[in-house]
């Protein structure tokens, strides 16, 4: 059995969120209501001139009622370690995870 450092599940290739959540199937706008995060959701370090917002990436709670989703900016050099796929995604989405849930993944 493969062990995974985080609980993240991507969206399967040609799914939207509707398909897979009944609460996003009708959803047509967006709302945001909060400030993008002043810092990378993966290595935590600040955006700024030389480290911008590079993409989002977007977590959507299943438990939930109504449909809310998260949005965390990602540097990058995160996106990029991201994208090559492999161990360096799975700590990707952990740090990503670890941010969501408030905590220090310095700890």
């Amino acid at each position: 059995m493969k062990h995974r450092l985080h609980s993240l599940d991507a969206l399967p290739d040609g799914k939207t969120i509707g398909d897979i959540l009944p609460a996003f199937s009708g959803v047509k706008g967006e709302i945001h209501l909060v400030k993008p995060n002043e810092d990378c959701a993966s290595c935590r370090k600040p955006f700024g001139m030389v480290r911008r917002r590079r993409k989002f990436i977007r977590l959507y709670n299943p438990n939930l009622p109504a449909p809310v989703a998260f949005d965390y900016w990602v540097c990058g050099s995160c996106l990029a370690m991201h994208q090559r796929g492999g161990k360096e995604s799975d700590a990707f989405l952990a740090a990503v995870e670890l941010y969501h849930n408030g905590i220090d993944q310095s700890l």
